[in-house]
């Protein structure tokens, strides 16, 4: 298993995703609407670049196919360790490598187009004037359906700036780390995005020298921070919650979703545990 962005899913996710054909999320923007028919995505980086992982993949029970993190300028994988295992689950430090964003879409909107679900482009921005810049050539990408921003570890000028810059006839879906203050999310919906997503958190880990490896947390572990930070966070905001973080059985996603959620990003389980990954999910959660 590696932790590649491009390319096959180390496995196969199956049918998890079916929901009610009523679960549905709809997001409006000045060129087009993001519309969920069922309540589950991939997390960022779980499902690769759709031209393979789609061989394998039941793209129907998607409400929608999240790209891997693309930046405006390519990146190298991180040097290291890149996924260390824990009891709980795995940490991984991958650097987030990709060809670019242009380069990506020129090289998978053909495969973007046949699929039956949506998709959001993952962007990573390094500022205001990356978020202005990718956002507005991505209004001509007539293939993508929305924008999930990865704000980082941001505070709230941040956020707001950010979200700011990428604003326009795109939706635009904020996304946060798990452990953010909530006033951050706050902060990232006064400043526009119509929805938010709430992603793994950060920690770090010895690596086989000893020293420590900064990356992101994922495994059943995680769990608990999730359906916490939708607790919080559905009372504070007025738009969707897009809930993730350790989610590796029906009645988790049941949960979040009970608890105030619009939806459920998948990441660990689409690697690790294609058994649980089962059509029960459909009427457990709908």
């Amino acid at each position: 298993m590696t932790a590649e962005p491009c390319g096959d899913p180390p496995v196969p996710p199956g049918p998890l995703m079916g929901a009610s054909p009523g679960a549905r999320l709809t997001l409006s923007a000045g060129k087009r609407d993001l519309v969920l028919r069922t309540p589950f995505t991939n997390a960022a980086g779980f499902l690769g670049c759709d031209g393979a992982a789609r061989q394998a993949t039941d793209f129907a029970g998607l409400g929608a196919y999240v790209t891997p993190p693309l930046s405006l300028k390519p990146r190298s994988p991180a040097k290291g360790p890149r996924l260390l295992p824990y009891p709980g689950g795995f940490l991984l430090h991958t650097g987030h490598p990709n060809p670019g964003l242009r380069a990506a879409v020129r090289r998978e909107r053909h495969h973007w187009a046949l699929l039956p679900c949506p998709v959001i482009v993952h962007l990573l921005v390094q500022g205001p004037e990356d978020a202005r810049e990718a956002a507005r050539w991505l209004e001509s990408v007539d293939e993508i359906g929305g924008l999930e921003i990865g704000l980082g570890e941001v505070d709230e000028r941040r956020a707001s700036a950010l979200v700011t810059a990428s604003i326009g006839e795109v939706p635009l879906i904020a996304h946060l780390s798990l452990g953010t203050a909530v006033s951050v999310f706050v902060a990232a919906v006064e400043a526009g995005a119509q929805a938010v997503s709430i992603g793994a958190p950060r920690g770090a880990l010895p690596g086989p020298d000893g020293a420590p490896v900064c990356g992101r947390l994922y495994g059943p572990a995680v769990f608990p921070l999730g359906l916490q930070t939708v607790v919080q966070l559905k009372d504070q905001l007025k738009v969707p919650i897009i809930a993730g973080g350790g989610v590796y059985r029906r009645e988790q996603a049941g949960a979040l979703l009970l608890a105030g959620a619009a939806a459920v990003q998948l990441d660990g389980v689409l690697w690790t545990t294609p058994e649980k990954v089962s059509p029960a999910l459909r009427s457990e959660v709908s």
